[in-house]
């Protein structure tokens, strides 16, 4: 071998050593290694407005891995970035100038706002009127490096909108029905109101309020069905209306409370008629044509006493009756009810009242 060879094998392997091999400082520590790959959780892409009666939030989903797709997300804090525009002087909406750091969020221990689920929620703070706040946020992973900057959401001045009003409640069997007053709109406010029914049973202590209209309606009344009867339920009712594509909702109305089922009695009875018959009083009635009939009652009183009492309750449908406890030398007075099926037994007004005079018999 040449020494020219084996000199520049000498000299390539050193170089080979000099890169493979960590750089030593003078007390014998490793050097500051290299920087390691950005790596931040994915972008949010959800960034919205979430309106509920007395809440307003800024809401956005939690990432769950980062841009290289490990997992879980190397998430340690959100930052909320605002720009605001004058409403006359918008046309820089959404571009990417004069956004500032509003607010850095410590996603473990936030001061401001909360984790629910998969999403987190932060107060909206209050809108300048006459302004536009455009809100972005973006991810800060353990070493301090940002996510992609999430979508963009412009606001207006929210105001407030008021709640509706004279809630009445009217219950049947298993359902009880709702009827209110529109609220009083504004000036500033234009579009066609909408409602939210909310629904809650106060005997339950943990109970929270559910939204049973999913989709807001348009009518300012609603029968909700499928209840429970005898068992109490408590109503809220909210207004809506949409203001630059933001659905704005009002606070709840003032609670009615109502315990639905059966409370509809029978018609009066019609063409009672009695008389006397083989020392007895025949009654006689035009049944009633309830669908959900039971029977009825048949109320005496006589000419001494004065009291109107029930003498039988007839649990067949038979629409007729004979009196056989009767005195010679009396007057007696006869009213008869139907009465239905539900758990109250509801009862219908007294058929008009009839009058026989038993006779002496010597």
């Amino acid at each position: 071998m040449s020494k020219s060879f084996r000199f520049n094998f000498f000299l390539l392997s050193a170089a080979i050593f000099l890169f493979t091999v960590p750089v030593l400082t003078g007390c014998g520590k490793r050097g500051a290694p290299v920087p390691p790959s950005l790596v931040v959780p994915v972008k949010i892409t959800d960034l919205r407005l979430l309106v509920k009666p007395g809440v307003r939030q800024l809401v956005w989903s939690v990432p769950k891995n980062n841009v290289d797709n490990s997992k879980p997300a190397d998430l340690t804090a959100f930052s909320l970035r605002l720009k605001k525009l004058s409403q006359s002087l918008d046309s820089c909406r959404y571009c990417d100038e004069g956004f500032f750091d509003y607010q850095t969020i410590n996603f473990l221990k936030p001061e401001i706002g909360y984790r629910l689920g998969d999403f987190f929620y932060y107060p909206l703070p209050v809108i300048e009127k006459g302004l536009i706040y455009i809100f972005s946020v973006s991810s800060l992973n353990s070493r301090g490096w940002r996510s992609d900057v999430s979508n963009k959401l412009a606001l207006l001045s929210l105001p407030e909108l008021s709640s509706p009003l004279e809630l009445v409640l009217t219950p049947s069997a298993s359902i009880v029905e709702l009827s209110w007053v529109a609220p009083h709109l504004p000036d500033d406010f234009s579009g066609d109101l909408r409602y939210r029914v909310y629904r809650r049973q106060p005997q339950n202590s943990n109970s929270s309020w559910q939204l049973v209209t999913p989709e807001p309606i348009s009518e300012r009344h609603f029968i909700d069905v499928g209840l429970v009867d005898w068992l109490a339920y408590e109503y809220v009712v909210t207004a809506m209306v949409e203001l630059e594509e933001t659905m704005l909702e009002s606070d709840y109305s003032v609670l009615a409370q109502i315990i639905p089922g059966d409370y509809t009695p029978p018609a009066i009875i019609d063409n009672l008629s009695a008389f006397y018959y083989e020392a007895g009083v025949q009654l006689i009635w035009d049944p009633s044509v309830a669908s959900d009939l039971a029977g009825y009652n048949v109320y005496r009183r006589d000419d001494i006493s004065g009291l109107n009492q029930i003498i039988v309750e007839l649990p067949t449908l038979k629409a007729e009756f004979f009196d056989s406890t009767v005195a010679q030398g009396r007057e007696y007075y006869y009213r008869v009810t139907a009465f239905d099926l539900s758990d109250r037994k509801n009862e219908s007004k007294l058929a008009l009242e009839v009058m026989v005079s038993i006779p002496l018999i010597n």
